[in-house]
């Protein structure tokens, strides 16, 4: 059993050994080789059959397999000052090519569409350290958005984002002595989730930091009566310059009043011929200066950081290419490659965030060990490399050129050099093992 997957299945919730062993066995044979499929990551015809078995085991489920997990991303978060609790909502597709018709040959893929919402809890300088909680659900064939008004929240769609919240509430009693922020985009911006927040008690209570949608109107003796109009009238406080990654109404009655505090940012130079970023961020943290309404804009930059382990889980892990046929099964498997991808993402910024570092905070010995004979062709010295410099190091192995004014290695070539890793850490462990026999 590798030493991570030995630290996440640590506090593990499983009431049958065997389940236990079998789930750490999945987890370092699929961890191993994230890009393949299940078959081809596992060793044997009988390794398969017994990874199937598993993911059709009526008595194993989806939060059984994160327990160990989630419990050793709070162990993470209780070392934090600070974690940002980061909720996000991606479609995953998993349609077949079917006949068209008369037309022979000829196919067209057929669309099965189900939603991910999960919770991901990372540090200010965005460093991933884990999955706390996932929601996985199919909308229905026929529209139900004229109905949408008449149904509670706890009906609505939306409300996964006030479960997200309660997540981040629980988290926040788990972790007294650090400060949880639950951050999500404006898909968020629902009024019963700050009622929600309002209404617990402090000590129960997470922070949250939301971009606004909604244009909402202002209590009496304000200048304007909507915020957006009070913002955008406001005295700046001062300009903060950072690099922005590139990026490809909801009705009801009268709800109660909330007291929040809000950051209005505008990009004032924007590329020729693109409309400026404009942000409008509520949260429950008071800012009472320029210094407190930069932090608020870097957190919510953090958001960023779940579209990349988004990008690792379907592009690195390929999930949308399985075809498990039964909801369960592919509700276990992914409850696996949410792990698997939180193993891989950290690695990027680990590397940035603490470049000095002991290569070891992240690699096993034989991860780091592989990782320096293959790149210098010489053998390993008695300590680790600094992280950076294995980073960098197993990002050629996947294809990085590392060339002056190349930058920081990306997420790709970082999860196709761990493939390729654990390749020649199995060719080499394979070629001992037949040399000793």
């Amino acid at each position: 059993m590798s030493e991570w997957v030995a630290a996440e299945m640590a506090e593990r919730q499983m009431h049958d050994a065997r389940h236990a062993k079998r789930l750490a066995a999945l987890l370092s044979r699929l961890g191993e080789q994230p890009v393949s499929s299940i078959p081809s990551a596992c060793h044997g015809w009988a390794e398969t059959v017994a990874a199937y078995r598993f993911l059709d085991n009526p008595h194993v489920g989806f939060e059984e397999i994160l327990s160990g997990h989630k419990q050793a991303t709070l162990e993470r978060i209780h070392a934090q000052e600070m974690a940002l609790l980061v909720q996000d909502t991606s479609f995953l597709n998993y349609g077949t090519l079917q006949p068209k018709g008369e037309m022979g040959t000829v196919k067209e893929k057929g669309r099965d569409e189900h939603l991910l919402h999960t919770t991901v809890a990372f540090t200010p300088e965005r460093v991933n350290l884990g999955v706390l909680g996932a929601k996985f659900w199919q909308r229905p064939e026929e529209p139900v958005a004229h109905e949408r008004a008449r149904k509670p929240i706890e009906e609505k769609e939306s409300y996964r984002w006030l479960e997200g919240y309660a997540l981040a509430c629980e988290v926040q009693q788990a972790c007294p002595q650090t400060v949880v922020v639950s951050v999500a985009d404006c898909e968020g911006d629902i009024q019963e989730w700050f009622l929600d927040a309002m209404h617990r008690p402090a000590e129960e209570r997470a922070e949250f930091l939301i971009r606004a949608k909604c244009n909402r109107r202002l209590a009496e003796g304000a200048r304007y009566d909507y915020l957006w109009d009070e913002m955008a009238a406001a005295r700046p406080l001062g300009k903060l310059t950072f690099t922005l990654s590139r990026q490809a109404d909801r009705p009801g009655g009268r709800l109660p009043p909330v007291q929040l505090w809000a950051v209005y940012a505008i990009e004032r130079k924007p590329p020729k011929g693109a409309e400026p970023i404009e942000w409008l961020l509520l949260t429950s943290v008071p800012v009472a200066d320029f210094a407190e309404a930069c932090l608020v804009v870097q957190w919510y930059r953090v958001r960023w950081a779940i579209e990349l382990f988004f990008r690792v889980l379907k592009q690195g892990c390929r999930i949308e290419q399985l075809r498990l046929e039964t909801e369960h099964r592919l509700l276990n498997a992914l409850a696996i490659y949410l792990i698997i991808a939180w193993r891989i993402h950290p690695i990027t910024m680990l590397g940035r965030a603490y470049p000095d570092a002991s290569g070891e905070i992240v690699f096993e010995p034989r991860e780091w060990q592989t990782i320096y004979t293959m790149q210098y062709h010489s053998r390993p010295p008695a300590q680790p490399p600094p992280l950076r410099d294995t980073v960098r190091a197993l990002a050629q192995l996947g294809g990085f050129l590392a060339r002056t004014g190349d930058g920081e290695p990306g997420l790709k070539s970082i999860w196709q050099g761990y493939q390729r890793l654990h390749e020649f850490i199995y060719a080499i462990e394979t070629h001992l093992a037949a040399n000793a026999l």
